[in-house]
């Protein structure tokens, strides 16, 4: 296999990791309602770290700051958005703090920009606020734009919301300073491995855990969403090493419309016009901080 093989095959492997991405809201909101916001990410995370275990690499073999920040990092991340998710009161708002958490392109940007002590410029910014506006016109009601809407939504339940913006920034960081600290290596299994500890002792001091309602049904499901989690992370893993970066992190910016159509059906959620606008401004605003930090 020629060279430019490889690096097309990598590059459709990341392209296709996007898309597992863009299931995560849904099936994770879907696995909630039935184990519960501690119980679910537990189960699925402790499958996803088993599913990992054959190709794991040894602990030795990474950077020590790689892999404590980059563990600290990521753990934070995933209780963060999933929590988030949990919390939300409805499927829709459900939805609607997953798009809160997709501002962490534009973020990522800005993070890289300052690592790289580069100066920010007017279409970073510019993306950061439109992306800003679409998670506001995201929350809109049907009838139009409305700030006071979000404000709302967000003042009665804030920690769901407030979860989900500090996801985006700390999966901001995450990304800015393991492409820094990484040299090459891949801890995930480990970052896996600790986000199931991480839940199962959330899980155990959640003294209003609901019973786990287990069937075929969610035995499935669990397998399906362990499976889809394992794999987006392995194939992102392989497309950035080995693929085309630049494509790659322009067709991420499709991740929150992909995310919201997912979710829609996954949950059997339908979405009004102005959510999809709201959409569609948070992956161009992403997609105009990305092409701000080329310039």
């Amino acid at each position: 296999m020629s060279k430019s093989e490889v690096s097309k095959g990598a590059t459709a492997l990341g392209l296709i990791a996007i898309l597992f991405w863009s299931t995560s809201v849904g099936v994770n909101r879907s696995t909630i309602e039935f184990l519960g916001r501690t119980g679910a990410p537990a189960v699925l995370f402790t499958a996803a770290a088993l599913l990992l275990l054959p190709a794991r690499a040894s602990l030795r073999e990474l950077p020590r700051r790689y892999l404590w920040i980059g563990a600290t990092l990521f753990v934070a991340y995933e209780l963060c958005f999933v929590l988030a998710l949990g919390l939300a009161r409805t499927r829709h708002e459900a939805i609607e703090v997953g798009m809160v958490n997709y501002l962490w392109p534009s973020l990522t940007v800005l993070c890289s920009a300052a690592a790289g002590r580069k100066r920010l410029n007017a279409l970073m910014l510019g993306g950061l606020a439109l992306a800003l506006a679409g998670v506001v016109t995201a929350s809109s009601p049907p009838e139009g734009l409305s700030l006071s809407r979000f404000f709302h939504n967000a003042a009665a339940n804030p920690l769901s919301y407030g979860l989900a913006f500090a996801g985006a920034i700390v999966w901001a960081l995450y990304s800015t300073c393991t492409k820094f600290m990484a040299q090459g290596r891949n801890g995930l299994w480990f970052f896996m491995a600790l986000s199931a500890v991480a839940f199962w002792i959330c899980h155990a001091f959640n003294s209003d855990r609901p019973p786990m309602n287990w069937s075929a049904h969610v035995v499935i499901q669990v397998a399906l969403a362990s499976a889809a989690v394992t794999l987006a992370y392995t194939l992102w893993n392989i497309g950035v090493l080995r693929g085309n970066i630049h494509l790659l992190g322009l067709a991420a910016n499709a991740t929150p419309l992909l995310s919201a159509l997912f979710a829609s059906v996954l949950l059997s959620a339908p979405l009004p016009g102005v959510f999809w606008i709201g959409a569609a401004m948070v992956a161009a605003g992403s997609l105009m901080a990305a092409i701000g930090s080329r310039t």
